[in-house]
């Protein structure tokens, strides 16, 4: 008997069982290697100058699992905000009957997409309320990040950008796709640094709507998202 199961499992391998039935996705924002702590000041070599994160929240839709280039898994739920403020936001679990997956790939849009803009607002995750919606014409703000850094011209120093816009041709919803060999538990970094050294922050301090710069820096938050 010993001998038929072991070589059931060896010919049919379950290669990743995730703890509890279950496989555990956190958001880590960080700065550098430091995680974010609001108001905290944390020195930019780029800037030569400190800079304070006040804010940071955005959409992913449409989570995908892969092994290779074959979907196993995506979550039912469509739209998660990632808020720095409540980190229960930050945490994603697969809720299936899958005893294990096996997974070297993940793939989801940084963004709201535009079937969901125009259907019109909604509750939970897409309320209004939860400061991340425009106007009706404008649509959703995919990514939220605000702080303050001497380097900035503005009144108090701060920066704000808000990305988003679903019209052509400001349509500026992101696909991120990111390689994993971690079974029980994804940890997916956000490295704002990598985000801030891209911009001149002494001519780009505020972006508040569909417009140029909104793609240009949707396309530069792609590159902040890697596996720990």
């Amino acid at each position: 008997m010993n001998f038929i199961l072991t070589f059931l499992v060896c010919l049919f391998p379950i290669c990743i069982f995730a703890q509890g039935d279950s496989i555990a996705i956190h958001f880590t924002m960080k700065f550098q290697n430091e995680k974010i702590e609001l108001e905290k000041q944390y020195y930019s070599e780029k800037h030569q100058d400190s800079i304070q994160i006040n804010k940071l929240k955005f959409y992913i839709s449409d989570f995908y699992l892969f092994q290779d280039s074959i979907e196993i898994y995506q979550f039912p739920k469509k739209h998660f905000l990632i808020d720095l403020e409540d980190e229960q936001s930050q945490n994603l679990q697969i809720d299936s009957n899958f005893t294990g997956i096996n997974f070297n790939k993940i793939k989801f849009n940084l963004g709201v997409d535009s079937l969901t803009n125009v259907s019109g607002a909604y509750g939970g995750d897409l309320d209004p309320t939860n400061g991340m919606y425009w106007t009706w014409n404008s649509g959703y703000i995919n990514f939220k990040l605000e702080g303050v850094s001497k380097v900035c011209p503005s009144r108090k120093n701060v920066f704000q950008y808000h990305l988003g816009g679903f019209m052509e041709p400001y349509n500026s919803i992101q696909t991120v796709e990111l390689t994993s060999s971690t079974v029980n538990s994804l940890e997916i970094n956000v490295d704002i640094e990598v985000l801030l050294n891209a911009i001149d922050l002494g001519k780009t301090y505020e972006v508040m709507s569909p417009s140029k710069k909104s793609i240009i820096l949707s396309k530069k938050a792609v590159e902040i998202f890697h596996v720990k």
